[in-house]
Formats: structure tokens, C-alpha cells, sequence
């Protein structure tokens, strides 16, 4: 019985309008990129959420690569972006006649775990200069080792999330009404997409069953153990592979290398818009897939539960189950304004 649902996954973006927060507006004339020559050595990359909430990205310095190329060393901040953005919101008072919803719970995850409490935030922060290429979709716009910090950010992020949602219903529903009345959150309008389907498969019990048994012998062991130790995180890995790096973020990371600027906005707003949009969608169905696993009594999930997650047509392969973060080393554009 292994789902047809296993071996397609349909890709589908929803064009509808949403402009980011109003409140995060700046104008083009306060921008300014500056060349590698009059950067300072290092410092630290700042992101303004609101007008109370000032977020750590990480320290950088400047360097060179192994071939005498400039790259800006980016180190990890001490405290992890979304846990910063979780200290906020629960500093902030719990907000009059919140009733949670999963779409309103996807919402709430995507802004936490995703839009501000990832490196995400400083790509897309529409306070820094944008990319002089930026509008060039031939031209790549991200990373390999800022996708890979991105990608475990998320999981990271996404993996402590379920783990709250099936242990302390109270706190967990109290930071989903915070999220939605003190962030800057994606459109109100969510629904689960056809490619979010593999995930509601997955935490069905018969599947679970024949996704054992076809398990390859020589992987079993070491897999199950893997599902014992990080069961969540193996969820989480899945969803966020989904939700985000399968999605229209490819569209910026893909394309000719030219470097990079260290504080250039290098995510244009639509491309956030439908970014944010299929997290959201998304993350509703890994939702309700975590959901049915807690239904079944199956949570914290057992491995065998967690296996079909691991299986190779629905999630990643090789990614972290243990960590929150990872430096970048980041090659720049020796000029900042356009070429190698």
C-alpha cells in the first residue's frame, strides 16, 4: 500500500495580494550600498521586526577563502533567532479572545519559525539596500551555506513548535495569539496544497506499517535508532524540506554565481509573498499531520512512526537532527555593486 500520494508531490503557488508589514517600510533614498573597501572589519547584522524588537542575526568579519577570495565569516548568534522572537512574544501580554485555528496556527509558525526567526529576516529585510541584480533571475541571490543555515534555522525552529503544540496546550496557544498581534504575520488566507498531501500520508498507521517492512535491512536499524532519538526533529526536517526548500525559494538560491552583498536585501517582496504563502499552506497540513499522530496516541511519536517521514520520495536527505544553526561563509562581490 504504498501511496501513489508517496511517489508525486504537485507544486502549486496561489498568487494572491499581501504586501509585507507597512510598519517595516524604508525608503530607497536611506540606501546605500557600500564597497568592500570602506566596510568595516566586522560587526553584527540587525534586523528591526518592530519598534520593540531589534533581532541578533549573528557577528560577521571580513576574510578571504582559501584562494585569497573576500568572504565575510558569519557566525551563529548566541541566542537562536526564534528563540529571541519567542522571549518577545512572551513578554507581551496574552491578547483578548484568541481561539486558535490551524490556519491561524500555520501563520503563527511561519513568522516565528520562518520569517522572523531565521536568517530568512536579514534577506528579506526591507530595510537594507536591495541587491543591485536583485531583479535578475538569472543571477543567484543565496548561498549554498545560507541555504543550508536557512534550512536548519527552520527545523529547528519548527521541530521546538510541535514539540510545545503537544505538550502545554495553554502556552502553546497563548505564543500562537501573540505571533498573530505582535508580528508582522503572511496572509490570512491558508490552504492545504496538494503537495502537503505526502505529510497527512505519512502519519497514517498502515502506512507506518508497510513503510517498515520495505525498509531496506542494511538502513533499518540505523534509521530506527535515528527515529528513536530524533523523532520531531525528523518531522520538522521533512516539513520545513516541503514547505520551504522545494518551494519558490529555489527561484532565488538558483541561478549564475556572482558573489554576494553582506547587507543587501536579496529577496524581492513578491518572491517573500510567495515564499511565506506556501510555508503557510504547507505547514497548515504538517500541522494536522502531527495533529494525527497525537490523536492516535502516537506522541511523542514512536520510530516507527516517524520512519515514513525519513523515507526518500517524502523527506530530505543527510540533514541536521541536531542542530539549531551553522556559520556561513559568505563570498562577496569584491566591488559590491555588480561583479566578481
Amino acid at each position: 500500500m504504498m501511496l501513489e500520494l508517496l511517489a508525486v508531490q504537485t507544486v502549486i503557488i496561489i498568487k494572491a495580494p499581501w504586501r509585507p508589514c507597512p510598519l517595516l517600510a524604508a525608503t530607497s533614498e536611506s540606501k546605500t550600498i557600500m564597497p568592500i573597501s570602506e566596510l568595516p572589519s566586522s560587526g553584527i547584522l540587525h534586523v528591526r521586526v518592530t519598534d520593540d524588537l531589534l533581532l541578533d542575526g549573528g557577528t560577521w568579519k571580513l576574510g578571504e577563502d582559501q584562494k585569497g577570495k573576500p568572504v565575510a565569516k558569519i557566525a551563529s548568534p548566541a541566542t537562536p533567532m526564534f528563540q529571541q522572537v519567542v522571549a518577545y512574544l512572551e513578554a507581551k501580554p496574552v491578547p483578548p479572545g484568541g481561539s486558535t485555528k490551524r490556519a491561524d496556527e500555520a501563520r503563527a509558525a511561519v513568522a516565528v519559525c520562518l520569517r522572523w526567526g531565521s536568517y530568512f529576516a536579514i534577506l528579506a529585510d526591507p530595510a537594507r539596500p536591495p541587491a543591485p541584480n536583485i531583479d535578475d533571475e538569472q543571477v543567484s541571490q543565496i548561498d549554498d551555506e545560507e541555504m543550508a543555515r536557512l534550512n536548519i534555522e527552520i527545523s529547528a525552529a519548527l521541530a521546538w513548535w510541535l514539540a510545545l503544540s503537544g505538550s502545554d496546550d495553554r502556552r502553546y496557544g497563548n505564543l500562537v495569539d501573540r505571533a498573530l498581534a505582535y508580528l508582522p504575520t503572511g496572509p490570512k488566507a491558508v490552504s492545504a496544497l496538494p503537495s502537503g498531501d505526502i505529510l497527512l500520508a505519512s502519519a497514517v498507521p498502515e502506512l507506518a506499517v508497510e513503510v517498515c517492512r520495505g525498509w531496506p535491512a542494511e538502513r533499518l536499524e540505523r534509521d530506527m535508532q535515528t527515529s528513536t532519538n530524533h523523532g520531531i526533529r525528523v518531522i520538522a526536517n521533512t516539513i520545513t524540506h516541503i514547505a520551504f526548500r522545494n518551494g519558490p525559494i529555489e527561484n532565488v538560491h538558483a541561478g549564475r554565481y556572482l558573489g554576494y552583498g553582506l547587507n543587501e536585501r536579496r529577496v524581492l517582496p513578491k518572491a517573500e509573498k510567495s515564499i511565506i504563502r506556501r510555508a503557510q499552506d504547507v505547514f497548515f497540513s504538517g500541522l494536522k499531520a502531527a495533529d494525527c499522530l497525537r490523536y492516535d496516541g502516537a506522541w511523542p511519536p514512536p520510530a516507527e512512526r516517524v520512519l515514513p517521514f525519513l523515507h526518500g520520495v517524502v523527506g530530505p536527505l543527510g540533514w541536521s537532527c541536531t542542530e539549531v544553526s551553522r556559520p556561513v561563509e559568505l563570498p562577496l562581490r569584491q566591488d559590491q555593486q555588480g561583479g566578481p
